[in-house]
């Protein structure tokens, strides 16, 4: 499985009830992760929060 999302580019949390305080910030691609239950993941971070978050291909869209 490839990656669609490259290191550095910028992403947005796609919209749902769970992520609805994250989906206005925007995210770079810090780590491109391993498959993990049939999708790849991601480390993203916000200049807006001090830490990193996991998201998996599906919860991303291209900001």
């Amino acid at each position: 499985m490839t990656h669609r999302f490259k290191i550095g580019e910028s992403v947005r949390m796609a919209s749902t009830m769970s992520t609805r305080t994250a989906s206005g910030h925007e995210f770079k691609v810090v780590r491109q992760l391993p498959e993990r239950g049939g999708e790849v993941q991601y480390r993203i971070k916000s200049a807006a929060e001090a830490f990193e978050r996991v998201a998996s291909e599906s919860a991303l869209q291209k900001a």
